[in-house]
């Protein structure tokens, strides 16, 4: 594909990412381990080992930028790998897809079943056989599965992709695409293009309405026992046949793409724009940055699909990108709307595509991507690598290239204490909400 290319990433980051297994894929109930996708953004800023250690350390300890250097580390955040459960049936080609949505108890065993599939098929026939199917689940955890997939695939690490596919298939939670559900469509050539659709949502009278009720029926006691966080908790909500955020998805949210055998760099690079601005708009809300990390995991899977299942694979993202809008209050969306409007007018006057970053540029992107490398959130390091990969790729507008820096520079601001540490605005709002929450 014309947009893609592979990143350079050191020797030694391989290493690295098998240490990921040292840990199980989520702690604390359903928190997922961001351990390895931080060591890929460090990578690429240069790190070196002793700052690849240093996350480690800091990751793994819960340390924050209040954690004094000289108190006793607490006890490790993270958990131990998960044993294969006590007669649990073996994961095969037989039986693989009937296990989805496991409630994580057979993570270990997909684990295994994927590592034996990449070994025996290579990683890139690999996803063509199955990411198809599992990408129809990709909301689930929050959208972390598929990041940590399509983290892995970008770097070439086949123990990550592994458990990438193996957390696909464990979390997986489609929204509203089940046969007992209303008719849908993911992509027409035929639908408004992305940003006009996303207006129409904006501008829907249902919206506050969808919001308030993915909140209350959350909060009811078939929702709180699954136990999978708010936010998961008020997705999940949007695959229930019987309420109207279901029926809303299906009835607007069609993804306009272009037929079989057409090029989808312009409907790409459409998305990266919606995914930067919404999160400069927002300013960085915590779960549409999630909505842009997990776009440029895709788009790194994307390569090794046939076109069928890329196209299906963009609709799965952007409907699930919809959603989090609308359970999450719509954050910023008003000027998301009026700077894509903006983005729209300039791309048509402008007509130039491939724009060619000069030593400037590269060495400002490099440097931005460097001086988030002593935060301890590493939402931070890795929006920026996403943006900073964007504008490598050189295969989009300049008016593109200028969304993404502002995203890059918004981010990247330091807060009151002029540090660049997790108590950045979004993360400390985020930090704030839980704290409420669990008040009540």
């Amino acid at each position: 594909m014309t947009f893609y290319s592979k990143p350079n990433y050191s020797d030694h980051l391989h290493e690295w990412l098998k240490r990921g297994r040292n840990w199980h894929i989520e702690y604390g109930d359903y928190l997922s381990n961001h351990i390895t996708h931080n060591w890929i953004a460090l990578n690429a800023a240069g790190a070196s080992q002793e700052k690849m250690q240093w996350w480690q350390d800091t990751y793994t300890h819960n340390a924050t930028n209040e954690t004094s250097k000289n108190t006793v580390r607490e006890p490790e955040m993270l958990e131990a790998p998960h044993s294969n459960p006590i007669d649990y049936t073996e994961i095969t080609d037989a039986n693989w897809m009937n296990n989805l949505q496991s409630i994580r108890i057979a993570f270990p065993l997909y684990r295994d079943f994927f590592d034996k599939k990449i070994a025996e098929l290579g990683l890139s026939a690999c996803l063509k056989r199955y990411y198809p199917t599992l990408s129809k689940g990709m909301a689930g955890a929050a959208f972390h599965p598929v990041i940590h997939t399509g983290w892995a695939v970008d770097v070439d690490s086949d123990d990550m992709a592994a458990e990438g596919l193996a957390y696909m298939a464990t979390a997986f939670q489609p929204l509203a695409t089940g046969s007992i559900h209303t008719e849908h469509q993911l992509w027409s050539p035929n639908a408004p293009r992305p940003i006009e659709l996303l207006e129409k949502v904006l501008n829907d009278d249902r919206i506050p309405q969808l919001t308030e009720k993915a909140d209350w029926l959350s909060k009811t006691e078939d929702y709180k026992k699954l136990n999978r966080g708010s936010f998961q908790q008020r997705l999940i909500t949007f695959d229930n046949p019987e309420e109207p955020m279901s029926l809303f998805l299906n009835e607007v949210v069609t993804l306009k793409l272009p037929d079989i055998g057409q090029d989808l760099t312009s409907s790409i690079e459409e998305l990266t724009v919606i995914a930067a601005t919404a999160l400069h708009s927002s300013d960085n809300e915590f779960f549409i940055l999630h909505g842009l990390t997990s776009l440029y995991a895709v788009l790194c899977v994307l390569p090794h699909l046939d076109e069928s299942a890329q196209r299906n694979t963009l609709g799965y993202w952007f409907r699930a990108l919809v959603a989090t809008i609308i359970v999450q209050g719509s954050p910023g969306m008003t000027d998301t709307a009026t700077l894509l409007k903006k983005w729209l007018a300039d791309k048509e006057d402008s007509k130039t595509d491939g724009y060619q970053l000069n030593d400037e540029l590269k060495a400002w992107w490099l440097q931005t991507l460097q001086s988030t490398t002593d935060s301890f959130d590493e939402h931070v390091p890795k929006a920026v690598y996403v943006l900073r990969r964007w504008a490598e790729w050189q295969s989009f507008s300049k008016v593109s290239h200028e969304a993404y820096v502002k995203a890059a520079r918004n981010i990247t601001k330091p807060n009151m204490d002029g540090e660049l540490q997790d108590n950045l605005w979004f993360s400390n709002a985020f930090m704030k909400a839980l704290e409420s929450k669990n008040k009540q």
